[in-house]
């Protein structure tokens, strides 16, 4: 695997863990129809108020030979990962997981969003291990 075959990983890790940091103060919990209390959470002053958080890792595949994604091995070795562990990411307290892929900018990110009360468990301990082994793994594909 040489340097410029190797997979790039992008921005792997977005700013989304916004609710780790200072700047949010909760504002308490609203309920809605069907649903417990639930715990949300504000952006400073901006008038943003969340009840979810995301964390996203993202890569850019190599189209195939038909210059799309359809043929294309990298990204067929992505989902091939993707797979692998979406089970134990299922395994995290309220996870939900999604899958996006541009065909046009090449880009295959996965999102796992988990409510506000339940994602700080994970982000203690710095995403880990799942994280550094997805990301690994996804920086060993060639493409």
């Amino acid at each position: 695997k040489t340097t410029s075959t190797t997979m790039k990983i992008q921005a792997a890790l977005l700013l989304s863990t916004l609710a780790i940091t200072t700047a949010f103060a909760p504002i308490g919990s609203t309920t809605t129809p069907n649903s417990s209390t639930q715990l949300r959470a504000e952006i400073g002053e901006t008038g943003i108020a969340f009840e979810n958080v995301a964390r996203e890792w993202r890569c850019k595949y190599t189209a195939g030979p038909s210059g799309g994604p359809g043929d294309s091995d990298s990204l067929k070795e992505c989902q091939a990962l993707l797979s692998e562990y979406l089970p134990k990411l299922k395994e995290l307290p309220g996870a939900k997981v999604t899958r996006q892929v541009c065909g046009g900018c090449l880009d295959f990110k996965v999102s796992i969003v988990q409510p506000l009360e339940e994602h700080g468990a994970w982000a203690e301990v710095n995403y880990e291990p799942l994280e550094s082994e997805f990301l690994e793994k996804l920086k060993g594909i060639e493409g």
